[in-house]
């Protein structure tokens, strides 16, 4: 028995799950109707009953749709926010094209661990168990700074060792720093944002200069333990002269 929504058939559970990504917003709703639930339950029971239970959840309707879709057939490839991503590198690919913030619409996919969930319930996970670990562990680092965790993880995805900034790629850093020279009018501006940016900490993981780049953000970081320790000097000596002059 088919199923109908909004005058198109679907003969089983692969055709509806194949479908979702055409029309998001009719699917955030129909997957929530007993009739969906019901030819879900008919054609897998075990697949309707988990239907069933996400259909009362509260999450975005991104995640939601993302998850009912995992549900009806794993193997299809990652769908999330209106767009199909063929590969786990077309997906970090993605990410970073965002820099120097993260996209909002694409957070969610971080925040909710969507890439580690894929990678299981697809069984990417049996055959590449050490990359599994690694976006685990990746994706554990949003609960510190959820910048340098998207950043880390569409570098580890993408595979790239590109410089990205502002939807461009630049081969690598000295390529982006020859570009500013010409285009940027504030460079300490630009200069002290990106010392202190999660985007740089994340790509030095991963660029060929690695070692450079992190010794060149250890430098920045004992500049600013310096200037923190001068301010607190100043302030600490202010505060003696101040108590000194008012008992003499």
């Amino acid at each position: 028995m088919s199923l109908t929504i909004q005058g198109k058939e679907y003969e089983d559970i692969f055709a509806l799950a194949k479908a979702i990504p055409t029309n998001e917003i009719d699917f955030v709703k129909a997957l929530r109707s007993e009739e969906v639930l019901s030819f879900v339950k008919r054609e897998d029971e075990n697949k309707g009953k988990r239907l069933d239970l996400l259909s009362l959840s509260s999450l975005p309707e991104d995640v939601f749709l993302f998850r009912a879709q995992e549900i009806l057939n794993p193997f299809l490839p990652f769908f999330f926010h209106g767009v199909t991503f063929e590969t786990y590198a077309s997906l970090g690919t993605s990410l970073l094209s965002s820099s120097p913030t993260p996209d909002p619409t694409l957070l969610p996919i971080l925040r909710y661990r969507l890439v580690s969930e894929k990678m299981k319930t697809s069984g990417y996970e049996k055959e590449h168990h050490e990359e599994y670990e690694k976006v685990l562990e990746i994706e554990k680092e949003d609960q510190e700074d959820i910048a340098y965790a998207y950043f880390s993880l569409g570098y580890y995805l993408s595979k790239s060792t590109s410089f990205f900034y502002r939807g461009v790629e630049y081969e690598n850093l000295y390529n982006f720093t020859y570009y500013l020279i010409k285009k940027e009018n504030d460079l300490n501006a630009l200069g002290s944002f990106l010392s202190n940016s999660s985007l740089l900490e994340a790509y030095s993981n991963y660029s060929k200069d690695r070692i450079a780049i992190q010794e060149y953000l250890h430098l920045c970081k004992e500049r600013d333990n310096s200037e923190e320790a001068f301010t607190s000097f100043q302030v600490k000596r202010k505060e003696r002269l101040s108590k000194e002059s008012s008992h003499s």
